[in-house]
């Protein structure tokens, strides 16, 4: 936890530290329902997980009028998925052997730095409407598991988890003004990932975790 708060406070100096560049800083946080995926016929996607986000994001304006900025800072992403794998006849996970079908929960937590580009509209009866599009940068902080027949309850998989993730962002959203310079706002945001997140230490396959994102956030 005082990783992520020293973290949390580079970001915030690093945007301050922009001159006069405008800028609007925001903390956010939401729920978000996750799923994972992969291309190994011997592994299934199964049913979604919920998590949430959370932290400090900013947005950096390119023009006077606000119309378009560069969105980034740090958040505390909390997602995952569940796998149902077939042995054939067994594989190894996290050491143990399994040669009949079991399920496995990921919950996975990450550091994401997001890049995206923002496009705002004029005020409309005090609301802007956004959109944004851009990657997001990932950094593996926590990973456990749990399996269906009981070998595993919430145990530390990190091996099992690569460090590094990347995935691209695409959204829509609304900001309600509230005075004195403070607004809150809400979007929806799909993250689809790009990079494989496990590390392929018995299947060899592209696994990728999948968002869909409620960003509540308090512009201030």
């Amino acid at each position: 936890m005082k990783r992520i708060t020293v973290l949390a406070a580079l970001i915030v100096f690093f945007l301050n530290s922009w001159g006069q560049t405008r800028m609007q800083l925001s903390f956010t946080a939401g729920p978000s329902v996750n799923w994972m995926s992969t291309d190994n016929r011997y592994v299934g996607s199964q049913k979604a997980i919920m998590g949430y986000d959370f932290g400090i994001i900013g947005d950096v304006f390119f023009s006077e009028n606000e119309h378009y900025s560069l969105l980034t800072g740090l958040q505390v992403v909390n997602t995952g998925g569940t796998l149902a794998f077939r042995p054939s006849p067994t594989f190894s996970f996290e050491g143990e052997s399994f040669s009949e079908p079991v399920s496995i929960k990921y919950n996975l937590r990450y550091l994401e730095v997001p890049f995206s580009i923002k496009l705002k509209t004029d005020e409309f009866h005090r609301a802007y409407y956004w959109g944004i599009f851009g990657l997001s940068a990932l950094v593996n902080i926590g990973a456990n598991g749990t399996t269906s027949d009981g070998t595993f309850k919430r145990n530390n998989i990190r091996d099992e988890i690569n460090m590094f993730n990347l995935g691209m962002n695409v959204g829509v959203g609304f900001d309600f003004d509230l005075g004195a310079n403070n607004s809150l706002s809400a979007g929806l945001i799909f993250q689809n990932g790009l990079t494989d997140v496990t590390t392929d230490n018995y299947f060899t396959d592209k696994t990728i975790v999948n968002s869909l994102k409620l960003r509540l956030a308090l512009i201030f």
